[in-house]
């Protein structure tokens, strides 16, 4: 019996991937975040959040405009 595959998006085109982006760039740039507070051992809880809300933005922003540039 052949296995027939059944896809309902186009390829190359997931509707999750800003939000794969957000989450990817948050938890690198928290990583980041908490590598620059073990260096420097000041500020805290605030470098962290600054740097994960950071790098979730700019995943976000970059997984969105990859996705218009595919679609134009």
């Amino acid at each position: 019996m052949s296995r027939r595959r059944i896809s309902s998006l186009p390829t190359g085109k997931a509707p999750w991937d800003p939000l794969n982006g957000l989450r990817i760039g948050a938890l690198a740039g928290g990583l980041l975040g908490a590598s620059t507070v073990a260096l420097i051992g000041s500020g805290g809880v605030w470098v962290v959040l600054t740097g994960a809300a950071a790098g979730g933005a700019i995943g976000y922003w970059t997984q969105k405009r990859q996705m218009s540039d595919r679609d134009g």
